[in-house]
């Protein structure tokens, strides 16, 4: 609206300086080469007007005459650039699809039609290990290395291509190159730290996560949980060392970091006893009870306080589990405290207690180690220990990824490489066969106990085995 207006307003301006011009008095007189001219102002404007439009018609013409081949040639290249995009998409389409030959046919064609190597060059890589081709693929990534802008895209294939033929050493090369060329790119950041994990680093590792953080690449609460982790491993390493104080400057540090790390927990408690600071390890233990009840901060208490087995061995144990009574391993500890101090009903009270929280392997073999040593009932203990080869294991340092488990915690598992995969758990059930089908069945021996992995139970007949006593 306000255009449309503008421009009447334009029109009207120059309807008026027209007329103004005509009614102007006076004629003009021009004499060239014998000719003699005379005319009015306004006639005269009007000449000049219409030849220059006549003027810039021309040129308008002569330029788009001369740019016409021009015009015709970039026609023909946009032409070809659409076929060429339009081929390199249906590659990719191809590739996500599955379809080797299409992605290959599709490459060479946007190939052909593109002048844009780092397109093309990685549709061809793709196409080839789509059809299993990694020769070939390996071929196009290292052509991509020669150019600055495809240098990067080929690292990550070649890196691809390393990590599935199980190469790290190659792998962490050219992660190396690729960092050089982005520090900070997520990818590249997380698989050195991957590979810096497998390979034992903890160095490089814990420089990995810092540059992960400020990049972030990982969250930061990941991040400090990862930092937790490294120092308690780094914390071994120095144990392993015999150095005490390098190992416990890591653990305190971890513990800035989190506060629920146990296996931190359970290592700066043996550190302290081995130091001679009985006295700190007994309040450690206190301290992490609250928040990661374990049978070994039990031990390690009893042995910072010197408390053996009897009623003051109890007693230290019901001060030590008073700030969480009810929990399971609480009422566990209590009731081998008791059956220790010989107080027979006070064992059974905690057994049966925990027994209502979550029956269990442990409950049943101290089941049996008191009807034994209470009643003398071998009968009794005997089907105490059946019933343990069928309750539910115990808690045990096992891996999340896999489900092997160790006998001792580690910040990667030695099974599937998982870095922050062993906590204490329970073992993952193995589920009961199915019913089989209905049909004739030959007789035949009895199979073998499947093995379950972490399993501590051993299923032994009831004549061998042997009841230990306190």
């Amino acid at each position: 609206m306000t255009r449309s207006l503008l421009y009447f307003v334009k029109l009207a301006v120059l309807v008026v300086v027209a007329f103004w011009l005509a009614e102007r008095p006076g004629a003009l007189t021009l004499t060239w080469q014998g000719y003699r001219i005379e005319t009015s102002v306004g006639v005269l404007l009007l000449a000049v007007y219409l030849a220059v439009l006549i003027g810039a018609s021309f040129y308008y013409i002569w330029r788009q005459l001369r740019r016409a081949p021009f015009m015709a040639t970039d026609s023909i290249q946009m032409g070809r650039k659409r076929r060429g995009y339009k081929a390199l998409t249906q590659g990719m389409v191809a590739v996500a699809a599955g379809d080797a030959d299409e992605a290959r046919r599709m490459a060479k064609k946007a190939e052909v039609l593109l002048d844009e190597p780092p397109l093309t060059m990685l549709l061809q890589a793709q196409a080839a290990q789509l059809g299993g081709d990694e020769a070939a693929a390996k071929r196009y990534f290292e052509a991509m290395l020669a150019r600055d802008e495809t240098r990067f895209m080929g690292l990550r294939g070649l890196l691809m291509q390393a990590l599935r033929d199980g190469d790290q050493a190659l792998a962490l090369d050219y992660l190396e190159q690729a960092r050089q060329i982005r520090p900070d790119a997520h990818w590249v950041i997380n698989g050195l730290l991957e590979l810096q994990l497998q390979r034992g680093d903890l160095e490089g590792a814990q420089d990995s996560v810092t540059r992960a953080r400020k990049a972030r690449a990982l969250p930061p609460a990941a991040a400090s949980r990862r930092r937790a982790v490294l120092l308690v491993a780094q914390a071994q390493a120095a144990r392993a060392a015999s150095d005490n104080q390098r190992a416990l400057k890591h653990l305190r540090e971890a513990a800035k970091l989190t506060e629920d790390l146990l296996p931190g927990t359970l290592l700066e408690a043996e550190i302290l006893l081995a130091e001679g600071k009985d006295r700190a390890a007994a309040k450690l233990a206190e301290r992490a009870w609250y928040k990661t009840p374990h049978p070994r901060l039990a031990e390690l208490y009893l042995r910072a306080l010197g408390e053996g087995k009897g009623v003051a061995g109890l007693k230290a144990i019901v001060r030590l589990t008073e700030t969480a009574p009810e929990h399971r391993e609480s009422l566990l500890a209590r009731a081998r405290a008791a059956l220790d101090a010989r107080l027979w009903g006070e064992a059974r009270r905690y057994l049966a207690a925990a027994q209502e929280i979550g029956p269990g392997e442990a409950i049943c073999r101290l089941m049996a180690k008191l009807e034994d040593s209470e009643h003398g009932d071998v009968t009794a203990a005997r089907n105490w220990l059946d019933k343990a080869t069928q309750a539910p294991a115990e808690p045990a340092w096992i891996c999340g990824t896999c489900g092997t488990s160790a006998p001792e915690w580690s910040a990667t598992c030695a099974a599937c490489k998982s870095f922050d995969a062993i906590a204490w758990r329970r073992p993952p059930r193995v589920p009961a066969p199915g019913p089989t089908e209905p049909g004739p069945t030959k007789p035949g021996p009895p199979a073998a106990p499947a093995e379950m992995p972490g399993a501590t139970i051993e299923a032994l007949p009831a004549r061998n085995r042997r009841i230990e006593h306190g």
